[in-house]
């Protein structure tokens, strides 16, 4: 599947731009999708982390962006625990019921995400807002999380 980019920018060995498509957030939760080049299909999300967590593992798999820091974890370098713990790792599917989701807003954004580095254990690139054609750099995942909430909100106040 090839990505089609709002811009038509062909996505080149110097960059990396995904498409997040968030249709609906609240409670900490953001329902999505991820659209990729990389992907086969588009992956769907319920929190902005596990977003970045597929990210994340794009750019591991293709080694580009190239990160300059090793990620600290709880496991060891052979990925196994450091603690054996009796419980099994759950993931967001299997703690959230539909109940979940009647405190969730509808909204329609979507965000075409540009990483160019990942430095200092984080990344640095651009967002582009699609539907407000509002593009801004970001120094960090923080800072590009803040970017999408806030323009979250923007579009709820206009519904």
């Amino acid at each position: 599947m090839l990505l089609e980019l709002q811009d038509k920018t062909p996505v080149t060995a110097m960059s990396v731009k995904m498409r997040a498509e968030i249709s609906s957030y609240g409670r900490g939760l953001y329902k999505g999708k991820l659209v990729s080049q990389y992907l086969d299909e588009p992956y769907e999300f319920l929190t902005l982390v596990r977003m970045i967590e597929k990210m994340e593992e794009i750019f591991d798999e293709k080694k580009f962006p190239q990160a300059f820091l090793s990620p600290r974890s709880f496991n060891d370098k052979k990925g196994k625990p450091s603690k054996k713990t009796s419980e099994p790792k759950a993931t967001v599917g299997d703690i959230i019921d539909s109940t979940e989701y009647e405190g969730m807003d509808s909204v329609s954004c979507t965000f075409e995400i540009l990483v160019r580095f990942r430095q200092n254990a984080s990344w640095q690139g651009a967002i582009t807002w699609v539907e407000k054609d509002m593009k801004q750099d970001f120094r960090s995942e923080l800072e590009m999380l803040k970017l999408i909430d806030e323009a979250l909100i923007a579009s709820e106040s206009e519904i």
